[in-house]
């Protein structure tokens, strides 16, 4: 974690397993107008056709996760590097040094006290040392498993994504603060605001 006596604005890392509700609560960041950089849109954003995510992909695993009009098929590539730990290892190598030095920019453009960084792979782009602290999301695996159900995934789907996140208890020990999404929205709001009191105040 870096100093919190710089003038660069606090970057709060929020961190979790997929389908834990670490979106959920960068909303609720957004919404008293805190400026929120989620990877997974990032990720999106740099993968677009001839931008640098994507091309490094077409290099690396070929034109077959190409659409007709040369856009990623992200779910196309997804079903394949959750099935292979070196295949997902080798697209990390590819997207998480190209995140962590947008995110740095981003960061340092804002005018702003406070900014969010929302993510699952935290620990594995390198950003733990660019975060004022860290929030880690956590919800039990029914949870998450009935979350990834209504979003549309299937059942091997679903066992893939949720066992392919291997650095998850290394970005846990480093977080400061650890919130379990296991209940309703409201409470879910309560905890969040008490966790952070001083990111709220006077907005």
């Amino acid at each position: 974690m870096r100093s919190t006596g710089s003038k660069e604005p606090r970057i709060l890392g929020i961190g979790g397993g997929v389908a834990s509700g670490k979106s959920t609560v960068a909303a609720l960041f957004e919404e008293r107008g805190i400026p929120v950089i989620l990877l997974d849109d990032l990720a999106r954003e740099l993968s677009q056709k001839g931008k640098p995510l994507w091309k490094l992909i077409v290099l690396a695993f070929g034109r077959f996760f190409l659409d007709g009009q040369g856009n990623l098929e992200r779910r196309k590539l997804a079903w394949l590097v959750f099935r292979s730990w070196p295949m997902l290892f080798r697209l990390n190598g590819l997207a998480h040094p190209l995140l962590f030095w947008e995110v740095r920019r981003r960061c340092q453009r804002f005018r702003t006290d406070f900014v969010v960084v929302e993510g699952a792979v935290l620990f594995e782009a390198g950003l733990c040392p660019l975060l004022s602290d860290l929030l880690f999301v956590d919800a039990p695996w029914h949870v998450r498993r009935e979350r990834l159900q209504k979003k549309g995934l299937q059942e091997k789907e679903i066992v893939l994504r949720l066992s392919a996140q291997r650095f998850l208890p290394a970005l846990r020990r480093r977080a400061s603060k650890v919130l379990v999404n296991d209940s309703s929205t409201e409470l879910l709001v309560h905890r969040v605001f008490s966790l952070f009191p001083d990111w709220f105040s006077g907005k």
